[in-house]
């Protein structure tokens, strides 16, 4: 047989020398025909079969920018239903990895959040801050609250095992602490109220942390001719310029055409410096309550279990307040 192939591919005549060699004619004829054909493709994928196509990747794109949050099996009806295209949900996630697409933590933007307007008034807003950093005037007030179950969110523990920290069976009231903080200074004031804190609260905060920068040593140096607080627009801040201004003459506060309040532009946290404080505060907070923690399962000599924690949390401040300086502002 094999010179009978070699016959018809040195174009000799295949038939004769089948005839020579008692090959049957309709044998040589297959075997001729199987050596001119091209050898067919065996394995690999068949471009009939593949679904994952530029399109359907394409209609995938458009569906995630159309709603990120869709899920797997979301994505799998609607290219069924868009595109008549039946995969499975692991396709589809193989076709989301190799489009460099990953699941992600969402983040919430408000509809009004950059608006035209929006974005005017944070842009006044920084132009004030600028004016006021460079005079040195600049005290900025927030506040914050924790519980008993502030703590680390990662912890060691050996692989297939659980991390466990046993805590009280209630996180207890929250501890709001209130805070003034200054880029020349440091911190200026801070202190600690058990439960929620109103307006009125605020406002009397305000007016001692206005009190404590007149007599501070940066504003003695410096000798600004106001004290500009800065707060955001929270609605426990509401009113609280009018309120602190009615403290501050009560309690015989001559200086009042020195107190200006500087109001955060809105959706601009990311502007506020007390932030980044408050983080650092409770990192170092921590640390102090996981190295007491058997101390919060006790009564100890208080009346209450509240009590005592309460006032191991208030001892977590005066532990963690240090962290807060003039380099961290």
């Amino acid at each position: 047989m094999a010179r009978v192939v070699r016959a018809f591919q040195e174009g000799k005549d295949w038939n004769e020398v089948a005839t020579a060699n008692d090959v049957n004619y309709h044998t040589a004829r297959r075997a001729v025909h199987a050596a001119g054909a091209e050898p067919k493709q065996r394995g690999g994928l068949r471009p009939s079969s593949v679904k994952m196509t530029v399109e359907v990747m394409s209609k995938l794109e458009e569906l995630i920018d159309e709603d990120c949050r869709m899920t797997l099996e979301q994505l799998r009806d609607r290219l069924h239903s868009d595109l008549g295209v039946d995969v499975s949900v692991a396709s589809v996630h193989r076709a989301l990895q190799g489009m460099l697409y990953s699941t992600k933590r969402l983040r919430i933007e408000k509809e009004t959040m950059n608006s035209s307007v929006n974005k005017e008034k944070r842009k006044a807003f920084v132009a004030e801050l600028n004016k006021h950093i460079k005079k040195g005037n600049m005290v900025v007030f927030q506040e914050t609250n924790f519980n008993l179950y502030l703590s680390r969110n990662e912890c060691w523990s050996r692989i297939g095992e659980r991390t466990v920290v046993q805590l009280p069976p209630s996180k207890d009231s929250n501890l709001h602490v209130q805070g003034g903080v200054s880029s020349g200074f440091g911190l200026v004031l801070l202190q600690t109220r058990e439960g929620s804190v109103k307006k009125q609260e605020n406002a009397r905060f305000m007016a001692d942390l206005f009190v404590a920068a007149l007599r501070s040593e940066e504003y003695e140096e410096l000798q600004p001719a106001k004290v500009v607080i800065v707060t955001d627009n929270a609605p426990a801040h509401s009113e609280v310029e009018r309120l602190a201004r009615e403290y501050l003459a009560a309690d015989g506060i001559v200086n009042l055409n020195k107190f200006v309040v500087l109001r955060l532009g809105p959706y601009s946290p990311m502007l506020n410096p007390i932030e980044g404080c408050w983080n650092s505060l409770k990192a170092k907070m921590r640390r102090f309550m996981a190295e007491r923690k058997e101390e919060f399962l006790v009564r100890g000599e208080y009346v209450t279990f509240t009590e005592h924690r309460m006032q191991l949390m208030k001892e977590a401040v005066e532990f963690g307040k240090t962290v807060i300086t003039a380099r961290l502002v």
